[in-house]
């Protein structure tokens, strides 16, 4: 009996210590969170201009297409591109021989003609010839002056001189070839007074007026924008774009030069909407993110959608509500993590103040 006891009681102790090992699982810590002090910003809905943008050309307020006004062969092209001029400088010469001997013809003319007026007037003072031959003569004699007078007006044609000071900027014939009259010869233009030239629509040009002074952007330069003032609006407008031509004085600028892209913004009324500050975005290639920060005081990453870019602000179009807090400095943000204020302020929130265009907007 006493052999039969032994087994039934080391399976007990058996089973008794594997019940013990289950009812006592191992229990796991939950990680704690990470915090992170940083600044917390109200989203707040503020007024925003409606921009309207305006393109255009620049171009010299002086600018002229040269001819001659008689026909001869180019002799002299005293001029090339690029080449700074002043007012009154020859720039091509035209072969004078045929002019200049009609020249002669019409002064030896004249000379005849004078040389019978005087023989005439002699005569009619004797009373040897009639009234009506010394007045005959002395139609001829000026007639003769006249003749050589317009040969004298052919002749210095020949010459086409620069009608201000500035710079050639196109040449269109060579020398040997036959110019004519009217025919565009020379280029140039006064590259040291230069405006845009833009076409603004009907309904935004009542936001401009003569000797405003407009920002203008020049892409050429960096993006290097100069004040600028209207000088003209022209009273006609294109009836198939119902546009009109608006033509703003720009001042003297190094690198400035004729044909450069340049654009201007107009306002056109405002509308609310949400800014915040670049800093607070995160852009991930096409993705744009803010830390939203809850009322647990959890920052958390949430996509949102954006607008234009103003002055260090961008704007909101979804994906924040007006009342939400965020992160002014996004790059500090952590997913999950608690946010403290930061240890040279104890400010929990502060709030965006209103822009307006004027602070700086940039595009539209």
């Amino acid at each position: 009996m006493k052999r039969a006891v032994v087994p039934v009681l080391a399976s007990v102790l058996i089973a008794g210590c594997g019940a013990g090992e289950e009812s006592a699982p191992v229990q796991s810590s939950p990680e704690p969170r990470k915090t992170i002090r940083a600044e917390v910003i109200e989203v707040a809905q503020t007024t925003v201009p409606v921009l309207v943008e305006v393109t255009g050309q620049v171009a010299a307020v002086y600018q002229a297409t040269l001819s001659s006004r008689v026909q001869g062969t180019i002799e002299k092209l005293l001029v090339r591109e690029g080449m700074a001029v002043s007012k009154g400088q020859p720039l091509i010469q035209l072969d004078s021989r045929d002019l200049e001997a009609e020249l002669a013809r019409a002064v030896a003319e004249l000379d005849n003609a004078k040389a019978h007026l005087d023989r005439m007037t002699q005569l009619y003072e004797r009373d040897a010839v009639s009234k009506q031959e010394m007045e005959n003569a002395a139609r001829a004699y000026k007639v003769a002056e006249a003749n050589r007078k317009a040969i004298e007006a052919q002749l210095s044609y020949t010459v086409v001189r620069a009608p201000f000071d500035g710079v050639i900027t196109e040449k269109l014939v060579e020398a040997g070839e036959l110019a004519s009259p009217g025919q565009p010869l020379l280029r140039m233009e006064n590259s040291r007074q230069l405006r845009l030239e833009a076409t603004v629509a009907e309904g935004d040009i009542k936001a401009l007026s003569p000797g405003e002074k407009i920002a203008v952007v020049i892409d050429a330069l960096g993006g290097r924008v100069l004040t600028g003032t209207v000088a003209r609006i022209l009273p006609a407008g294109d009836p198939q774009t119902h546009t009109f031509t608006v033509k703003v004085d720009l001042p003297p600028t190094p690198g400035l030069k004729s044909g450069m892209f340049g654009r201007f913004q107009l306002e056109r009324g405002t509308h609310p909407t949400i800014l915040l500050p670049d800093t607070a975005v995160v852009e991930r290639g096409q993705l744009v993110s803010v830390f939203v920060v809850g009322a647990d005081g959890i920052a958390r990453l949430r996509w949102v959608k954006t607008g234009r870019r103003f002055d260090r602000h961008v704007e909101i179009l979804s994906g924040v509500n007006v009342g939400e807090s965020v992160l002014r400095e996004a790059a500090l943000g952590v997913e999950g993590a608690i946010v403290a204020p930061p240890e040279s302020s104890g400010k929990p929130v502060a709030s965006l103040p209103a822009l307006s265009w004027r602070d700086g907007a940039k595009s539209s």
